[in-house]
């Protein structure tokens, strides 16, 4: 049984959600902060930005509170409130039913209704959601509201990274070389060439970052209309399944009736 997203066994996902997280503040930082911060001696211009000094506060702390509630969702353990309680005083006998109360035939314990069994951390999940690849950690009534505001934070701090590095692709090719970000791009990280380069790698990670900010926004207006509805993700895929299964019959139903009707 896994205790909560950094019990091992560890998966893909989960690594690297590590590696991406330092990966898009240390980009953001090298591509779009320091170019547009720095200041060349040659250059006519104040150096004070307000824009650029607001999207990068913006940008850092929304990158910290992600992580603080991904953190806190993926430490928190989700487990059915009776099958904690049965671990701890009686581990190898049966416990008691009662009203309000399923059995789970895995766990072989009486749990809450709306708990469910989750096959990756092998334990019932209070209220429960889904289980995150990402965290590694299954999503329930303990941590679904932190597990929320980590994808609204990741969505928040992305979209400013994209909106950042695309003003800055942009004034790199149009303002001029006495005072623009060329020359900034040019003095900080020296010669014109190596200005072409910064430039090739300032569209790739802003290609990286539209489709991140695409993935992200999907999950996140997901989760938005679940909770408009009132939902969980489990809920929603048994009501999908549902609905392609009565689609599948009725077509079946429409071939069947169309080859009868060819037979006369």
């Amino acid at each position: 049984m896994r205790v909560n997203g950094l019990s091992k066994p560890f998966n893909g996902l989960q690594v690297l959600t590590w590696f991406l997280f330092p990966f898009f503040i240390i980009g953001y930082t090298l591509l779009a902060f320091l170019p547009q911060i720095y200041l060349p001696a040659a250059s006519t211009s104040s150096g004070y930005d307000v824009q650029t000094y607001l999207l990068s506060t913006l940008t850092y702390l929304c990158s910290l509170l992600a992580i603080y509630f991904g953190g806190v969702a993926c430490t928190t353990d989700p487990i059915d409130e009776h099958l904690a309680i049965h671990c701890r005083t009686n581990p190898n006998g049966r416990s008691k039913g009662g009203d309000g109360k399923t059995f789970c035939w895995v766990c072989q314990v009486h749990v809450k209704k709306t708990s469910k069994h989750c096959r990756f951390c092998d334990k019932c999940v209070d209220e429960f959601d889904h289980h995150c690849q990402w965290l590694n950690t299954c999503v329930g009534g303990k941590n679904y509201k932190p597990f929320f505001r980590c994808v609204c934070m990741v969505f928040l701090f992305t979209l400013i990274e994209l909106v950042s590095i695309s003003v800055l692709i942009a004034r790199f090719y149009t303002t001029s070389m006495k005072d623009g970000i060329r020359l900034r791009v040019v003095n900080l990280y020296g010669g014109n060439e190596n200005a072409s380069v910064f430039i090739i790698v300032a569209m790739v990670f802003a290609v990286i970052l539209i489709v991140t900010v695409a993935m992200i926004a999907q999950l996140f207006f997901f989760h938005v209309n679940l909770q408009r509805r009132g939902i969980s993700t489990y809920e929603y895929v048994v009501e999908d399944n549902k609905k392609r299964q009565k689609r599948g019959r009725e077509k079946m139903e429409r071939e069947k009736r169309k080859r009868e009707e060819e037979r006369r």
